[in-house]
């Protein structure tokens, strides 16, 4: 609010009252012409009364004055202040966003190559299930033909078992055949053995 203002109000307000007290000190005069020496020292009294007053109220406006001097030098080095405060945070902020930018410019680097380290750990992956699934048909193939020959090699035992088992039975009726040419040999021996005697 401006204090100029307030005071002219102020003023204007007792300078109404001035003139009201005039009139009504008027209609004193003229209705009671013996008093006029008792109105001219209420007048002055009055009078008196109002320029103490106005001395007290130019006595407040000066000190109101001062105030508003004294409180807009404050004011603006306050601002001042808050302004050099508000320049200091921008200035972290930018430092700020300066750091952030380059942290994220970083990040998203190291970002990349993961990624890439990814890709290639993927490919590696890919490459490798390619090769073992080749090795592993090679090995089941191998495995099938082991299979295979164990299984022709079970034959073939198989076969030789049975070739062995007619060779014993071959064997045995060998052997028993040799048993009966030996007792007929050695019978023959007795009978030689006997004509030679007798002879």
């Amino acid at each position: 609010m401006d204090w100029e203002k307030i005071a002219e109000k102020i003023k204007d307000m007792v300078v109404g009252e001035i003139k009201e007290e005039l009139k009504d000190f008027k209609s004193t005069v003229t209705g009671q012409l013996q008093g006029f020496t008792l109105a001219i020292e209420s007048m002055n009294a009055r009078m008196n009364g109002i320029e103490s007053r106005m001395n007290g109220l130019e006595s407040r406006m000066s000190k109101i004055e001062t105030d508003i001097k004294d409180l807009r030098i404050e004011l603006k080095q306050e601002i001042m202040l808050n302004t050099q405060r508000i320049d200091d945070t921008n200035k972290r902020i930018d430092d700020l966003r300066v750091e952030l930018k380059q942290e994220i410019m970083q990040n998203t680097q190291r970002i990349d190559e993961t990624n890439k380290k990814i890709d290639d750990t993927n490919k590696r992956i890919d490459d490798l299930r390619v090769e073992l699934k080749q090795e592993i048909m090679l090995n089941t193939q191998r495995i099938d033909e082991t299979n295979k020959r164990i299984d022709d090699t079970n034959k073939r035992i198989d076969d030789l078992h049975m070739v062995v088992a007619n060779i014993r039975g071959d064997l045995n009726k060998a052997l028993s055949q040799k048993e009966v040419i030996d007792d007929v040999l050695i019978r023959v021996q007795r009978l030689e053995d006997k004509v030679l005697a007798a002879a």
